[in-house]
């Protein structure tokens, strides 16, 4: 019933894997702490159940999940496998306290998962999936040149360990790409993004997620180009392969739909844009709740489609909602919040 449920999820019928996963868990006996079998059947369909809901957005249901198998693992004598398996989890329920702006817990649990993961063999390349993860929380918390070094190691590590062409490479690539861009580098983030979508359709099997993850990656970037007409047709494949996978009100499509939405207003289409943002705040307000910064980011965007077309109050009312956000989950010198308040300076009163 476990094979079935990740088979169903690989397939993108998340939902119903879920719930079968979550049978299979009520299936299985209580594990004995003297039964390292039996602890593992369960901290794996844990695992799965905590990757289900990270696909989902459900990111508090992740991590309950993430410390269930944790708390299971505990009862197992320590060895090399126990404890590798101990940071992957511990990344997952990192990644899941990011996406939630908790970055405080995020970076203890991280920087857990790293120090773990550095007492395991030299052979392993285990610690740079933490260092790829604490890479993306120090972008997101605005630390670029920390979020830099962070990336660099983890690739250095895994070209030592799997060579210059393993897929898993496509990540970091990914992530490089994404920095890049959030720094306005845009001609510098082509390449790395290119490098990580030709690895994913280089792999096998094809991870669809993956590589619309890529493609929405490389949209941004040429959209940073002015390349509009390109970034359009990019982001649009990656948001259909996001429909596709996961419906319309996915945390996805509303990332592809506030993509889309900035081309729209650089072309000039206000009307359009104005409407897109609409619907992926919308998305991301159901997924995210009414304080995150992401829900600012597109506040922010969507004053600026105000402003462009004459509406000042609004375009006020919405920086001014913005900027409390950015204020209060990612702090006044965040890159974010300065550019925000310096958009709403600019309108004036």
């Amino acid at each position: 019933m476990h094979r079935k449920a990740q088979a169903l999820g690989r397939d993108g019928h998340t939902e119903s894997a879920g719930r079968l996963a979550l049978h299979a868990l009520d299936l299985l006996p209580q594990p004995e702490s003297a039964s390292p079998a039996r602890v593992a059947e369960c901290v794996s369909v844990l695992e799965t159940l905590a990757q289900f809901a990270s696909d989902l957005s459900n990111h508090s249901e992740a991590e309950r999940r993430c410390d269930e198998a944790l708390a299971l693992l505990k009862q197992v004598r320590p060895d090399d496998r126990r404890d590798e398996w101990c940071v992957a989890i511990l990344v997952r329920k990192g990644n899941s306290q990011r996406l939630s702006a908790r970055y405080d817990e995020s970076a203890l649990t991280l920087t857990r998962a790293l120090a773990l993961s550095e007492q395991l063999p030299v052979s392993a390349p285990v610690p740079f999936s933490p260092l790829n993860a604490l890479g993306i929380l120090a972008k997101d918390r605005g630390r670029y040149e920390e979020a830099a070094t962070y990336y660099h190691r983890a690739l250095r590590m895994l070209v030592t360990h799997a060579g210059a062409d393993a897929p898993e490479l496509a990540g970091i690539y990914h992530n490089l790409a994404g920095l890049a861009h959030v720094q306005g580098r845009f001609a510098e983030a082509e390449k790395p993004a290119r490098q990580a979508i030709e690895l994913r359709r280089s792999a096998s099997p094809l991870d669809p997620v993956g590589l619309a993850a890529d493609l929405s990656v490389l949209g941004a970037v040429l959209a940073g180009q002015e390349r509009f007409e390109e970034a359009a047709a990019i982001v649009s494949e990656a948001l259909a392969l996001w429909r596709s996978r996961y419906g319309n009100r996915h945390y996805e499509v509303a990332v592809q739909l506030h993509n889309l939405a900035v081309i729209q207003q650089a072309q000039g289409d206000c009307s359009s844009a104005e409407a897109t943002l609409g619907e992926a705040l919308a998305i991301k307000r159901v997924v995210l709740g009414e304080s995150h910064p992401e829900i600012a980011a597109i506040l922010n965007n969507l004053a600026t489609v105000y402003s462009d077309t004459g509406r000042r109050r609004e375009a006020r009312e919405c920086y001014d909602h913005a900027i409390e956000i950015f204020t209060q989950t990612v702090g006044e010198d965040h890159p974010s919040t300065v550019t925000c308040i310096r958009n709403r300076r600019q309108l004036g009163d």
